[in-house]
């Protein structure tokens, strides 16, 4: 696998938390591959495709909301990979409140996939 290969998984998982973050569940959803699994707050979420990740993703930004969440910040990312067309990708994020306010540091290990030329994201495991 090249270095491209892995700046390219890494950048899909950039999209994919800035397009949370922007609470925008369509772009949200352009990132993965389907069918798609995440796994955060003891639960999983099994989407089968797009409407049903739009759907998951916006039921998870009303809890985000409830407990106070604005924003946030990607602060860590690296990758490996785990074969010719699938790479780990380790993320550390923070989730965020009012004027910075630090909520909680959250770790994820997403499996990404090349799906044709480009590269989307199969599984995400949160682990608060």
């Amino acid at each position: 696998m090249h270095a491209a290969d892995l700046e390219a998984a890494q950048d899909r998982i950039r999209s994919y938390f800035d397009a949370y973050l922007r609470g925008d569940s369509a772009a949200y959803a352009e990132q993965w591959v389907y069918p798609a699994c995440v796994y955060s707050h003891g639960r999983w979420w099994a989407m089968a495709d797009s409407a049903a990740c739009v759907a998951a993703n916006e039921e998870y930004q009303r809890g985000a909301l409830a407990r106070g969440m604005i924003g946030g910040r990607l602060l860590e990312l690296s990758a490996r990979a785990e074969g010719r067309d699938t790479v780990w990708v380790d993320a550390r994020f923070s989730r965020e409140g009012t004027a910075g306010q630090v909520i909680d540091e959250v770790r994820a290990a997403c499996l990404v996939v090349r799906d044709g030329p480009a590269w989307r994201v199969a599984v995400c495991v949160l682990r608060n």
